[in-house]
């Protein structure tokens, strides 16, 4: 590794940044790896009888496991698991019979029978490759002792191309992530990612894990009751594939609503006023986006607009008048936070009315209390104090997750079942 690494003329001395795009190296099983998006840490040159000996650190962004890359990373498929997702999916391959399930005393020559028939994969045909479902098994058995059974559930990414590349996989890990994290209502994080390269002289794969630095321990869920996810499999399967393909189809255009709302999700540290100012603009920026929101058409409200900055008087400052032209009347038309979160409530009010919350009574607080966090103005009232934040927070994430379980594709008799019950068990605690 070190010899590679002298070749590259910016290798020598403690004060250049020295930036390798790729590290090769080989473990002590003999594993090779790569190094990804390296830089060098540390530093220093000795020398012992005569001979000049460098070493160095370096700190990499992630590390494939498995083979060495020099230039374009791609593989043939991608393989990526989450916790949580095998008791999401609720599917098992595992199947009991015997004289013994009939109850009563067991004696010599009654049976007990474990079957595994591997459940059929789920398939959703994005746009550009196919999303499977995978379910799998693996069976330690000992002569004495017993048999045990893990299950484990896994998504494939099968690119409808010849290959997808390193960067399109981790955009698919982290989207199917997300999606997991909205169905749970739980934060995961991808436990596994496998790059998976076609072998040329026999069928299979030669799999490339891929690990990226982390801070700290990361706490991973391990457990998940059906009632308390906001869907599980079983509500979905029947129209997986559209379900999945309005998640992809929408996430890019979402992106900035996903991004708030997984904020508050996967930082449950977050403090209780960033957590209800980030959701309230998660609400703010779906409306704009998915449902509009102005009172005049742009041709009305341009020659309005117009009106409004020829109206200026020019004694003004212009400080002052940029402050109005380029905020005050540039967003005049467009609704407001109340009105908006009044429109959302009002069109999901089937839902809202089964919860154990009354969200329409707190819309005004909530506009008032984003108001006040924003610019701590003590006229601003009602408005919620800092131990009064929690019920605001969940009311807000019960709003934003219904429309976002509704442009999903979930009906709207599973979506107050499973938010009826959630909110009920976040509401007590």
């Amino acid at each position: 590794m070190f010899s590679s690494l002298n070749e590259d003329p910016e290798y020598l001395g403690s004060d250049t940044v020295f930036r390798p795009e790729f590290i090769h190296g080989i473990t002590t099983e003999g594993e090779r790896v790569t190094l990804k998006n390296c830089i060098r840490g540390s530093y220093s040159m000795s020398s012992s009888q005569g001979v000049g000996v460098t070493s160095s650190s370096y700190q990499a962004i992630s590390l494939l496991s498995g083979a060495h890359f020099s230039e374009q990373i791609n593989f043939d498929r991608f393989r990526v698991q989450f916790p949580l997702l095998t008791k999401w999916s609720g599917v098992t391959g595992v199947n009991y019979s015997g004289s013994v399930l009939e109850g009563g005393e067991v004696s010599a020559g009654d049976t007990f029978e474990i079957t595994y028939e591997f459940p059929e994969s789920i398939i959703a045909e994005l746009d550009n490759a196919e999303l499977k479902l995978i379910f799998n098994a693996d069976f330690n058995m000992g002569r004495v002792g017993g048999v045990s059974i893990d299950e484990e559930v896994y998504f494939d990414i099968i690119p409808d191309s010849d290959q997808i590349s390193y960067d399109d996989s981790i955009n698919y890990s982290g989207t199917l992530q997300d999606f997991i994290t909205l169905a749970t209502g739980k934060e995961v994080q991808a436990s596994m990612m496998l790059g998976r390269l076609e072998r040329n002289e026999q069928p299979g794969y030669n799999d490339v894990e891929i690990m990226f630095s982390t801070s700290g321990d990361l706490k991973l869920p391990d457990s998940l009751h059906p009632l308390k996810a906001n869907f599980v499999l079983a509500d979905i399967v029947d129209d997986f594939s559209e379900v999945m393909n309005n998640w992809f189809e929408h996430y890019e255009e979402l992106e900035p609503v996903y991004n708030l709302y997984f904020s508050v999700q996967y930082n449950s540290e977050m403090y209780l006023q960033n957590q209800l100012l980030s959701l309230t603009q998660a609400i703010e920026t779906y409306h704009r986006r998915e449902i509009g929101g102005q009172y005049l058409t742009d041709d009305e409200f341009e020659e309005f607009y117009d009106n409004l900055c020829e109206s200026i008087p020019d004694r003004f400052d212009e400080s002052f008048r940029d402050h109005l032209e380029q905020g005050t009347f540039k967003y005049a038309n467009e609704y407001s936070l109340r009105k908006r979160l009044s429109q959302m409530v009002s069109e999901h009010e089937n839902i809202f009315e089964e919860l154990p919350m009354d969200i329409e009574a707190t819309v005004n607080e909530i506009v008032n209390t984003r108001n006040y966090l924003t610019h701590y103005d003590e006229s601003i009232t009602p408005r919620a104090d800092t131990d009064e934040l929690h019920p605001l927070i969940l009311r807000l994430r019960a709003i934003l997750e219904t429309v976002l379980l509704s442009n999903l594709g979930i009906p709207e008799d599973q979506m107050v079942e499973r938010l009826q019950q959630r909110y009920s068990e976040l509401t007590r605690s």
